[in-house]
């Protein structure tokens, strides 16, 4: 018993990353409640927030070099403040509903927050991000591009909100990307909840019932077909992308009914909401001003289709619109060029493109498609009645398959597009995370079902109650689920995770400063040199590589490695093969790892072991 509560409970560290991560999201959301307005949607809140805090980070970090601590502390401090007004204004300060939410969640935040980093991306590029402004308070420079991620020029929009969780602490927090991930989700579900009582036919003031709430939670979350936990809850940006380009399409949604029945506050209001949310997705990853233009213009297509929006009205909103997303993406794009170039994904010359494979690029398109069913089946009927609306335009339910089904379609051109002009060939054959990048989609697939399913059962069924045993069914899931699958949501003790994390924490204490360590894992994933080089932390660069099993492991490989013109002074082992064995002389116990030291004679000798747990 006392294992099974280690996956919900695991010290001192879980409470300061749970508290720091609900104190951002509270602060965020009470900021944006104040920016938004008395006619914004109030669920959300928290993107408006965000939208403030990356505008005005991303501002005076640029043009003035402002410190961080600075930032940050004046949010604080104005948070609190702005919460006072709204609560004056408005007599609540949190959206209806997200008390019962964050309840109904409450075995799931813990296990999230009981959770340590443990993926791939996580340690190649993300949490080292996070650290590196907990350590600079500030954007790289042309002085400070090693920042230990991959990419030290992706945008800084979702790490920042780390930057804050740390910040609160008095100290880095290691692991608030998959908390706050949790909460953006759950965030989430007070839109999918407002969705579900607009297509039933109720009143959108309507109370939140539990069963409702919980319903809301489930979609968001396990019932969302693009869910996957080793993304969704880990310091990925993918999730907190979904999140704002689902809320995007809904208030895009919003403002055409608003312009369809001439309610141009509202709908002037609803501009600028979606405007802000688009500051947000365009600089959470590079990539995400595809996204961006997808969404608008399925907004666009969806007006000008619809014969109640007029064109004019349309185009006065476009400024509130595109401006905020615009005006900081050619901030950041300034300061990339002007400071840290070459430091982002780029296309391939066109000489490189993998013109000579579209057919197969394609065909392996739609052979993860067929294996993700439930998520593409959604899409394609969004799709379907995107074509229907675009040839006889009926209503509200046209408009959002018309934004929904147009940004399907624009988003997985772009993606195939890239598999030919950015990838490799080999990559490119497999559509390397094709299925990932297709998750920036799924809370639209949630927002088009959910309207969907509420439309559906009120013409079908009349609006008529559900039995109460039914009702109550979505809390019980939702209450029982993380503690069903409490060890497939702790993946971070998975296989030899911990072993490599704690090789990775040893091993700056057992080689000298001034090391240059290879390491050998020619039967392993390579999540072993990730890990391994950002627990090193300031010493990453004494790391001079490591063999994986996606590399060659010919003995000639391992050997060019090991005497490498760099000059290897120490081996770190985790894996053994015939090659490894041949080339280092040395007789190595199995079922551990070894460092290894470079002797006089030139052999080798083992300085430590780590035996797998």
């Amino acid at each position: 018993m006392s294992l099974y509560l280690d996956y919900f409970f695991s010290g001192g560290g879980q409470v300061v990353t749970l508290a720091t991560a609900l104190g951002v999201w509270a602060a965020l959301t009470a900021l944006g409640g104040l920016i938004g307005g008395r006619e914004r949607l109030r669920d959300g809140d928290t993107l408006y927030g965000w939208a403030a805090v990356c505008l005005v980070f991303t501002v005076l970090g640029v043009i003035f070099a402002a410190p961080f601590q600075a930032l940050a502390w004046t949010f604080f401090i104005a948070a609190p403040l702005a919460g006072v007004i709204v609560y004056r204004r408005e007599g609540r300060l949190f959206p209806p509903g997200i008390f019962k939410v964050l309840l109904l969640a409450a075995p799931l935040l813990l296990l999230t927050s009981a959770k340590g980093v443990s993926e791939w991306d996580e340690f190649s590029h993300w949490v080292p991000t996070v650290r590196f402004l907990a350590e600079t308070h500030g954007f790289p420079w042309a002085e400070t591009t090693s920042t230990g991620g991959a990419f030290p020029a992706y945008p800084y929009h979702w790490p920042l909100l780390g930057y804050l969780a740390s910040r609160l602490a008095g100290g880095y927090v290691e692991n608030a990307g998959g908390v706050l991930n949790a909460l953006l989700l759950l965030t989430f579900s007070l839109v999918v909840i407002r969705l579900v009582l607009l297509g039933a036919g109720r009143e959108e003031t309507e109370s939140r019932g539990w069963s409702l709430c919980a319903a809301a939670v489930l979609a968001a979350t396990i019932l969302n077909p693009t869910f996957a936990q080793k993304v969704a809850l880990t310091a990925y940006a993918d999730a907190s992308s979904a999140v704002a380009m689902g809320l995007g399409a809904v208030l895009g949604w919003f403002m055409l009914e608003a312009q369809a029945r001439n309610d141009v506050a509202r709908a002037r209001s609803l501009a600028w909401q979606f405007g802000l949310v688009m500051l947000v997705l365009i600089n959470i990853k590079q990539a995400n001003l595809v996204l961006v233009v997808m969404v608008i213009g399925g907004v666009g297509l969806a007006g000008l289709r619809d014969p109640a929006v007029r064109l004019g009205d349309l185009a006065r909103m476009l400024p509130a619109m595109v401006g905020p997303p615009l005006l900081i993406y050619g901030l950041w794009r300034y300061h990339v060029v002007t400071e840290i170039p070459g430091t982002e994904a780029v296309l391939r010359p066109f000489s490189d493109w993998n013109t000579h494979i579209l057919g197969k690029i394609l065909l392996q398109m739609l052979v993860v498609a067929g294996k993700k069913g439930v998520y593409f089946a959604i899409m394609t009927l969004a799709v379907g009645f995107a074509v229907k609306g675009l040839v006889r335009f009926r209503g509200a339910f046209d408009r959002l398959a018309i934004i929904v089904g147009g940004a399907f379609l624009g988003y997985n051109a772009f993606l195939f597009f890239i598999f030919v002009a950015q990838f490799g060939e080999y990559d490119a054959l497999r559509v390397a995370s094709y299925w990932r990048y297709n998750m920036h989609l799924g809370l639209t697939s949630v927002a088009f079902g959910a309207y969907g399913l509420a439309v559906l059962w009120k013409r079908t069924l009349g609006g008529h109650l559900i039995p109460r045993a039914v009702l109550w069914l979505p809390v019980v899931v939702v209450l029982a689920a993380p503690l069903a699958f409490a060890k497939k949501v702790r993946f971070d003790l998975e296989g030899l995770k911990p072993h490599y994390q704690r090789v990775g924490a040893n091993l700056a204490e057992a080689v000298p400063k001034g090391s240059k360590t290879l390491i050998l894992d020619l039967r392993g994933t390579g999540e072993s040199g990730v890990m391994t080089k950002y627990r090193l932390g300031p010493r990453r660069d004494e790391l001079r590589g490591y063999l994986a099993a996606f590399h060659d492991g010919s003995a000639k490989a391992v050997r060019q490695a090991v005497q490498s013109p760099d000059g290897v002074t120490h081996i770190l082992v985790h894996s053994q093969t015939e090659a490894v064995r041949e080339v280092l002389a040395i007789d190595l116990p199995l079922e551990a790892s070894h460092l290894l030291e470079k002797s006089g004679d030139g052999g080798w000798r083992i300085v430590r072991s780590w035996p797998y747990k």
